[in-house]
């Protein structure tokens, strides 16, 4: 007569960590798929491969510069090549952007729920992932989790673990929001600070984050800085030009006394 074999059961805390398991398991494989070619990354001028370094080096990084001198495609661009080769220690790339804007600008006067109006302001980071891993494997990215968006309002009480975590326009954020947001980093994580402090276009008579980590944060050992100038402008070379007539009215209206 056959001996019936009994078949262990599971605990409700063992089915979840098999779910748990096999959903990290089908998650490294999309992101294998969706990251199957190299990422490399491309550097133009000394200060660029600087900010890859410092990112590489530090756990925070701040990096600032005027427009066009690829603040953003550099830390989009390291970020997602963390994730293909070193997806056991970073799991997820989180984009926070200051939504802090003057008054005929701000965020409820556009239609849509919160997450419609938050797409619009980090489209210069979904753009540059695009540009690396293409439309499709942007989408892919997101769908799993692996890009998140997360609205500086809702960060209070998060712990950001295991991510790559890259906050814009920093000169745009207060100094109790940078509070927040310095202190959300978790294990194995990185933050990477982007801004200009000549945009800072809100509580012009306040610090700004950006100025408060430069004046206060930098020469902690863990945290690295790269400034980037007119010369590492690489998105047109008109904007070099356009950048030096600003500069011009700013030393004038200073020379003058406008603010």
């Amino acid at each position: 007569m056959a001996r019936r074999t009994k078949t262990k059961q599971l605990s409700a805390e063992e089915v979840n960590e098999e779910i748990r398991r096999w959903t990290e398991e089908e998650r490294i494989s999309e992101i294998r798929s969706t990251l199957s070619s190299s990422i490399n990354i491309k550097c133009r001028t000394r200060a660029q491969r600087e900010v890859i370094k410092a990112i590489e080096d530090h756990d925070i990084s701040i990096v600032t510069g005027p427009p066009g001198t690829g603040k953003t495609y550099l830390s989009c661009t390291r970020a997602l090549k963390y994730i293909k080769d070193d997806h056991g220690t970073y799991k997820r790339i989180v984009l926070i952007k200051s939504v802090n804007v003057p008054k005929d600008e701000e965020i409820g006067y556009l239609k849509g729920t919160l997450e419609e109006k938050m797409e619009l302001y980090v489209y210069p980071f979904i753009s540059n992932f695009e540009k690396v891993i293409g439309k499709m494997g942007v989408q892919a990215l997101r769908s799993s989790g692996t890009i998140e968006i997360l609205p500086i309002k809702f960060a209070l009480g998060v712990t950001l673990d295991d991510a790559i975590v890259i906050v814009d326009e920093a000169q745009q954020i207060s100094k109790d929001n940078l509070r927040t947001l310095i202190t959300r980093i978790g294990l194995n994580s990185k933050m990477i600070f982007l801004g200009d402090i000549k945009q800072k276009s809100v509580n012009q008579n306040r610090k700004s984050a950006l100025e408060i980590l430069i004046e206060h944060f930098v020469g902690i050992p863990e945290i690295g800085m790269v400034e980037l100038g007119n010369e590492d402008v690489v998105r047109h070379p008109i904007i070099k030009k356009i950048i030096g007539v600003f500069d011009r009215i700013d030393k004038l209206e200073g020379l003058n006394g406008i603010k």
